[in-house]
């Protein structure tokens, strides 16, 4: 069993495969596995991985931008993550990702 950290996201959708996709190389060289969930050999196992983003970091589950926030960080972007993390600015980028992950995402068309 690999204890890599891992991020769980659609490559069916449009902006969750362009962000993936973007990254995916120095996310991969920093120990990050990234675990398509629309792929036909993805079993979901009674989670919903479709609403918000999942990740495995140090063994926890994380689940919204709290996995993009540490995605980030293990890839060395631990300032902009710090920043994401101020006071205010938490709440407006937490509502911010919820807008976009339950009234936003839904609606946007898919790939194939």
């Amino acid at each position: 069993m690999s204890n890599k950290d891992k991020v769980y996201y659609d490559e069916n959708c449009y902006v969750c495969s362009l962000e993936i996709n973007t990254i995916r190389k120095k996310g991969e060289a920093c120990g990050i596995e990234f675990i398509d969930i629309s792929s036909p050999d993805f079993s979901f196992a009674d989670r919903d991985f479709d609403s918000e983003m999942i990740g495995e970091f140090d063994g926890k589950e994380t689940v919204g931008i709290e996995t993009f926030r540490l995605m980030y960080e293990k890839m060395g972007f631990k300032r902009a993550v710090y920043f994401s993390r101020l006071p205010v600015l938490k709440q407006l980028f937490d509502a911010g990702y919820y807008l976009f992950a339950h009234w936003v995402r839904p609606y946007l068309p898919k790939k194939g």
